[in-house]
């Protein structure tokens, strides 16, 4: 039964409803009109199902479960047509607590399902019985309508690591900033909004949130896809209407398609055989998956190896962990793996732990003698000065304004990660009211080069730098000192030699240094990201910095081993 209740005080509900956050941002296109099919210019939704194509771990298991074919179907490979009137009775027939209907928009996006993407649509349903039984337990637990899994196919078509060109990311599609809201923490090395269990918790908690304000799940669907805001704006600009299918013109392009598609979803997975639909089977289902808890780094190339198992089968079920490592940052992480590979992981986990551990970098001293390179690099890098002084070339990062130009099929989301900015940041400094791209467009951007610059080294300094080191060469020590006279200990020949075997060893572990000048919008974090190996602690230390704030022009020593 659909809801026709009011909502008088609606312009309270829109200032209350301000701190809801859009779940994934909107693109502004239009959708095609009724009856016809959805057009060919991007479309998030047909995106979604298009991304599955890049999943290796579909492609490489892509055969058809021969146990859901159903002897009485129409002749395989042939796609069946059916009536207005046949879909109606079906669409009726799913006992849900949402409210399903059917008509031409509707009928638009089955067409998309069952027949333009069938292949793609095969595949998601293959992947739903890896996910739709822990969706169906979270729900229910949640007391929601179970039919929401049937979202998910429309968020992201059960890819868990897809992106829109937006940012939004995950199964459940979430951007960044409502994933915080919703306690998905993402960081380096991993990212909460891929991960199955938790994503779902928070999108189920959306749910919650949207139907105490709304009391209708498709105005809840609805504001998932465009938040509550924009909802808020078209019930006013109707004047107060409730009704989805009447509030329909009034909201963003992409919500009118959103909301027929989650009910042609609903209506193709239910009546799967009648379309000749069969799902197409990956890796593993639900019930062939077992999980561990780990406290320590796993490597999945070290994991691949010991169980003898695809490295993207491993990181397509462990989808949170970004970098193909579990880090070692003092929580608990969940591991994913097939079951049968359980007992040779927990056989083995001693051996994968200290084989995932990376090697042992040198950590250099806080300590001005320190130079930046090594000798025999800073006698091809220094030339004399005027004064008897020298002067040497250090390597500098800079970050300089260029100029990048589209590329068919680039997003902002691609021109941002390719030059290490964010979208809000190619977006302000191009002055960009939307996130949609042309082909050939111009945009302003920044990039990081590497410049030699020279830094005049004073002569008492470049003394003081001889005299160091001088007094570790090894070759000046006297006989009496190699027969440990002077300090009164026998010292043999072997001794000695060990002694100058572990100098050369310490002198190939000299750190070297560059020095990165600070630009506008820099961070101790996005500079540490930059330089492989170093830390944000680490450049506090070795810079004497005592908090987090940099200025535009500092110069900063990074660590730079190898």
């Amino acid at each position: 039964m659909k809801s026709t209740r009011t909502l008088p005080f609606i312009a309270l509900l829109g200032l209350l409803l301000t701190c809801f956050q859009t779940v994934k941002a909107q693109d502004n296109r239009e959708i095609t009109p009724a009856g016809t099919a959805v057009e060919e210019t991007y479309d998030p939704i047909v995106a979604m199902l298009d991304s599955l194509v890049t999943l290796t771990h579909v492609v490489r298991y892509n055969q058809l479960d021969a146990n859901c074919f159903d002897p009485n179907a129409v002749v395989p490979g042939s796609i069946p047509r059916f009536t207005d009137q046949e879909y109606t009775e079906r669409i009726n027939s799913i006992h849900s607590p949402i409210p399903l209907s059917y008509n031409e928009h509707v009928k638009g996006f089955i067409d998309l399902y069952a027949n333009r993407k069938r292949g793609l649509t095969q595949r998601a349903m293959g992947l739903s019985n890896l996910y739709f039984p822990l969706f169906e337990q979270i729900l229910d637990q949640e007391g929601l309508p179970l039919e929401f899994k049937y979202l998910s196919i429309v968020e992201s078509a059960l890819n868990p690591i897809a992106v829109s060109r937006v940012g939004a990311t995950g199964l459940w599609q979430f951007m960044y900033t409502t994933g915080i809201i919703y306690d998905l923490k993402v960081t380096s090395y991993t990212d909460d909004r891929r991960d199955p269990v938790k994503a779902t918790h928070a999108a189920c908690q959306y749910f919650k949130d949207m139907y105490r304000i709304y009391g209708d799940w498709l105005l809840v669907i609805a504001a998932y896809n465009c938040g509550a805001g924009n909802v808020n704006r078209a019930i006013k600009r109707s004047g107060g209407k409730t009704n989805f299918w009447e509030l329909m013109p009034y909201l963003p392009a992409e919500t009118r398609g959103y909301v027929p598609a989650f009910i042609a979803v609903t209506y193709v997975m239910n009546y799967s055989r009648e379309h000749n639909l069969y799902p197409i089977s990956p890796a593993y289902s639900y019930f062939e998956v077992d999980t561990v808890t780990v406290d320590r780094p796993v490597n999945f190339n070290v994991l691949a190896r010991t169980l003898d198992l695809p490295v993207d089968v491993i990181s397509y079920l462990n989808p949170i962990y970004k970098r193909g490592v579990i880090p070692d940052v003092g929580d608990n992480y969940v591991l994913r793996l097939p079951t049968n590979k359980m007992a040779q992981y927990l056989a083995s986990q001693d051996d994968i732990f200290t084989a995932s551990i990376p090697p042992a970098r040198p950590v250099a001293p806080v300590h001005s003698r320190y130079r930046d390179r090594d000798d025999d690099e800073r006698e091809s890098a220094v030339t004399a000065s005027a004064d008897g002084g020298t002067v040497k070339y250090e390597t500098v990062t800079k970050r300089v304004k260029k100029s990048h130009t589209v590329r068919r099929g680039e997003n902002l989301g691609v021109v941002a990660k390719r030059y290490d900015m964010t979208v809000a940041e190619v977006k302000k400094l191009n002055r960009l009211k939307s996130s949609t791209l042309r082909s050939g467009q111009r945009l302003s951007v920044y990039a990081y080069v590497k410049t030699k610059v020279p830094v005049k080294v004073s002569p008492a300094e470049n003394n003081v730098a001889r005299k160091d080191t001088n007094s570790k060469d090894t070759t000046s020590l006297t006989a009496e000192q190699v027969s440990g006279k002077d300090s009164g200990a026998q010292v043999t020949t072997a001794q000695a030699g060990n002694d100058q075997s572990s100098q050369d060893e310490s002198a190939s572990l000299k750190p070297k240094f560059i020095y990165h000048v600070v630009q506008p919008g820099d961070t101790l974090w996005n500079i540490a990201k930059r330089y492989e190996g170093v830390t944000v602690e680490m450049i506090k230390d070795i810079n004497n910095l005592r908090n987090a704030t940099l200025k535009p022009g500092t110069k900063l020593k990074v660590i730079v081993n190898g």
